[in-house]
């Protein structure tokens, strides 16, 4: 009897625990310190009616994580309210542009590269000038900093902040341009697509080759031994300890993009020598030769990243001279 009336109080307890773990089973965004909501859904507003798919998806901005930065670096909500006034970035800059924002409209407030100070007002910041800010530390230079020089980027990444998961439905986009959206389903539909977005998982670095011989010019010179896996290694690690590198870092390959940049998405891409020929090509003068290829890359990374060793001017350090041979003037890898 009393087996069979412990057994029932079990049974009980564990119906009791699964039962209170089903209520809290929905995911919730941590609350802010500010009393702001968790995160918001920023519809591109206008003074005039958007016919249907006529506007751009909305953006889902997480103010929890904003929050914690700001916390972190000592900054305060003025960084992005820069009038001071703690209200929706849309009720001054709208699609069209108003006379209250300056005509600064939505889409240049959010992505404007360079912001001027206006009078009467505290120097803002839009999220893209922001973000920008960030790629130029150390850890994130030696990608970002490539981009920039060859203008690398791709119409696809607008996606990444231009995506609502789920799916919101027509009507409530519709409302949300007119502004008529109620706050509770605005604030619900944010903190659904910030919870159903997950970090990527990269490819593991022993996918990729451990070691590579570069050995273009094995008559002059010893084959250069670049260490890959040492490099994906301390790539990987700088986007894993970085929440902005996580949230824009969607696809598998993205740390393989910057160096292998024009080949599709692999582990074990073409060599560089498929499209980068030993002379320089007269009918693609705007694709550097081989040697120029490998300096461009490996020296302005190793610049960016302030990667003291080797320097730009000691070259034995990668390239060891065969013996008996004579460094070509200018001669080509």
């Amino acid at each position: 009897m009393r087996k069979a009336l412990l057994m029932l109080a079990m049974v009980l307890a564990a119906s009791a625990c699964l039962w209170s773990y089903g209520e809290a089973a929905e995911a919730e965004l941590e609350p802010t310190d500010s009393g702001a909501p968790s995160a918001i859904v920023i519809f591109p507003v206008g003074e005039t009616p958007n016919p249907r798919a006529a506007a751009m998806p909305p953006v889902a901005f997480n103010h929890v994580i904003h929050e914690k930065w700001m916390a972190r670096t000592e900054k305060d909500c003025i960084v992005c309210h820069h009038t001071g006034d703690a209200v929706a970035c849309t009720n001054c800059h709208t699609v069209q542009g108003s006379e209250k924002a300056h005509f600064v409209n939505l889409e240049r407030a959010m992505h404007a590269t360079e912001i001027r100070e206006r009078k009467k007002h505290q120097t803002p910041s839009s999220c893209v000038s922001c973000h920008i800010r960030q790629t130029r530390q150390r850890e994130c230079a030696g990608c970002h900093g490539h981009l920039v020089r060859n203008a690398r980027e791709k119409d696809s990444w607008c996606n990444v902040c231009h995506k609502m998961t789920p799916a919101m439905t027509a009507q409530q986009l519709q409302a949300g341009i007119a502004n008529k959206l109620p706050e509770t389903q605005n604030e619900k539909l944010a903190a659904e697509t910030a919870l159903a977005r997950a970090q990527t998982k990269y490819w593991t670095p022993l996918k990729a080759p451990y070691k590579i011989n570069i050995d273009t010019l094995a008559n002059l010179y010893k084959p250069c031994v670049f260490n890959h896996r040492h490099h994906v290694i301390s790539l990987m690690e700088n986007i894993g300890n970085n929440k902005l590198a996580g949230a824009f870092h969607t696809e598998q390959a993205t740390i393989c993009v910057t160096c292998h940049h024009n080949s599709p998405p692999s582990a074990t891409p073409p060599k560089c020598s498929s499209c980068h020929s030993k002379t320089l090509d007269f009918l693609r003068e705007a694709r550097p030769n081989l040697m120029a290829a490998f300096h461009l890359e490996c020296m302005s990374c190793h610049k960016d990243m302030k990667v003291a060793r080797p320097r730009n001017t000691d070259c034995n350090t990668c390239h060891k001279l065969q013996p008996g041979a004579n460094a070509p003037m200018g001669g080509n890898l």
